[in-house]
């Protein structure tokens, strides 16, 4: 099946974005991502808040999310050049103050991370790849599911990030975002681009 491309143009007019303001009496640790000083609750915080969940049931990754992760690490640590750096562990990106997304997977040029202090902090340094798979954002924030989406990745990508890869385990399909590219949406049979001449296909990953 062919890939489905999304225009840049057909993209726009770009969603509008509604955030509810935050609520005082929930907890920062239910924050996942923060949005010019207004927080992206994680999935399942009304739960936590109504004492049917504790914080770490709604933290935590699928097997199947898991999965895709820890294969997908295995082969971008081996396949990559020793010149890149892979993070994972949804490394918080800053790009301001009380302005921060959080990646599944960044890949980075180790020339970049040269002299970064080795301390508990985010970094304001852009990656050159991003891999994320589905989100754990409480996305009903939002006008709609897509809206979250094409947001962050707007915002990854404005941040200086190369591309963005986007997996989604319900419908097994990926979706591939680059600077003023259209974007470019694909089965999990097709090979996927990363950086230089390396090429994953999430069937074979996972078979």
């Amino acid at each position: 099946m062919a890939a489905t491309v999304i225009s840049r143009l057909a993209k726009r007019p770009k969603p509008k974005t509604t955030i509810r303001p935050r609520k005082k009496n929930i907890p920062d640790v239910l924050i996942y991502e923060m949005v010019r000083s207004k927080p992206i609750y994680y999935k399942g915080y009304q739960e936590v808040m109504q004492g049917k969940k504790h914080a770490e049931d709604i933290m935590g990754s699928s097997f199947f999310q898991s999965l895709i992760i820890s294969r997908l690490v295995r082969v971008l640590l081996t396949c990559l050049p020793e010149v890149y750096e892979v993070l994972t562990n949804e490394l918080g990106l800053q790009f301001a103050k009380k302005h921060w997304r959080a990646a599944d997977i960044a890949i980075y040029h180790k020339e970049q991370l040269r002299n970064i202090p080795l301390q508990n902090t985010y970094l304001d340094i852009p990656p050159k790849i991003v891999f994320e798979i589905d989100t754990k954002a409480d996305i009903e924030q939002f006008t709609t599911p897509l809206d979250y989406y094409y947001t962050k990745t707007d915002e990854l990508l404005a941040f200086g990030v190369e591309k963005v890869i986007w997996i989604f385990t319900e419908t097994q399909k990926t979706m591939i975002a680059e600077p003023e590219k259209d974007w470019v949406i694909t089965n999990w049979n097709q090979d996927i681009s990363v950086i230089d001449d390396l090429h994953v296909n999430l069937s074979q990953i996972i078979a």
